[in-house]
């Protein structure tokens, strides 16, 4: 006697690909958004939303500008 669940034709294989095939498909999706998410943070961990201000201000801390600096652009930003 043959058991329906072992000795059924082909199309019932296809249908257990299909779980696999979503999980292969949301894993990309998954993926894809993380990697596009990382690279809109820009250069040296700067987001996009981090204002003018503070990033001169970090700047200043890292000793990439001095204070003298630091002060024409805070200036110059507050004018605006």
């Amino acid at each position: 006697m043959m058991n329906w669940y072992t000795d059924t034709p082909g199309w019932m294989g296809t249908w257990m690909w299909v779980p696999a095939l979503l999980i292969v498909v949301l894993l990309v999706v998954v993926m894809t958004t993380l990697l596009r998410a990382n690279s809109r943070s820009g250069p040296a961990g700067v987001s996009a939303l981090d204002t003018p201000l503070a990033i001169a201000g970090r700047r200043l801390a890292m000793g990439e500008i001095t204070s003298d600096e630091y002060e024409k652009v805070r200036a110059t930003l507050s004018k605006s």
